[in-house]
């Protein structure tokens, strides 16, 4: 059988493609440790902007939720404060969330998740979780923390907790110009938590119509929503002079 002439353009064509294969996987085998060294520090960014965002998030959240009970600085009030070294060192982040969700039973903590009757979906109870780990390195010297009307810290944190509140604004301006109306998302948000959403008393006494708050007089009711009584926190430092008269504004109306 006579042999086949060569094919010249064919050979050509075959040695440049594997030329060009080369080529490329030589650039493959350079990008890759290229790759190794740039990866980890861009996924680090990455953290590090999704656990800001969180953190923010739980910020709002807490203001919402955890102030009223755990003090606007986290360092306390009827419940535990939250902003203390021993507290975020004894806790562990699965066990921040598991208290958020389930609440501790016996006491005026309750649950919080959605799957426990609460409030909060998963994906905010994280975010919560989040914003509060990311107090520890400010975090106050505070062995009483469990008991924080009776114990004062060591050493106060070096700044406020930045607690930043998301308000959306056609329901800001649906509110702002009705007081009793905004005394009612500002009760909802700070006082509910102990006073019930209904008045009706909770860890705290009663306030709607037939409880001893309808014979106080209004200056009465504002010292002690600012100064705080018994085991109520101080709110003078959460709560402008306009905001409390607008929460008493709210109470009145719903005494009748």
């Amino acid at each position: 059988m006579p042999e086949r002439p060569a094919d010249t353009d064919l050979e050509r064509s075959t040695n440049r493609w594997l030329t060009w294969g080369l080529v490329m996987i030589a650039a493959a085998v350079l990008a890759f440790p290229l790759y190794r060294l740039y990866e980890p520090s861009s996924r680090g960014e990455a953290r590090e902007v999704h656990l800001a965002s969180l953190a923010d998030q739980g910020a709002a959240l807490y203001r919402a939720n955890c102030a009223s009970c755990h003090g606007a600085d986290g360092l306390g009030g009827v419940g535990p404060a939250l902003n203390a070294k021993q507290f975020l060192s004894d806790a562990d982040d699965e066990q921040i969330r598991q208290l958020i969700a389930v609440g501790v039973p016996g006491s005026a903590m309750g649950a919080y998740s959605l799957d426990f009757g609460g409030a909060l979906t998963l994906e905010q109870i994280d975010a919560l979780a989040v914003f509060l780990r990311s107090l520890e390195e400010t975090a106050a010297d505070f062995p009483g923390w469990r008991d924080p009307l009776n114990n004062v810290p060591v050493a106060l944190p070096p700044t406020t907790m930045p607690v930043p509140v998301e308000e959306d604004e056609d329901e800001e301006e649906a509110v702002d110009g009705d007081p009793v109306a905004r005394g009612e998302a500002i009760f909802a948000a700070n006082c509910s938590a102990c006073h019930g959403a209904d008045l009706g008393g909770m860890a705290g006494p009663a306030l709607g119509p037939g409880s001893n708050s309808v014979t106080l007089p209004d200056e009465e009711l504002v010292a002690a929503i600012a100064g705080g009584r018994n085991a109520m926190p101080a709110f003078a430092g959460v709560l402008e002079a306009e905001e409390i008269a607008a929460v008493i504004a709210y109470l009145r109306d719903a005494q009748g």
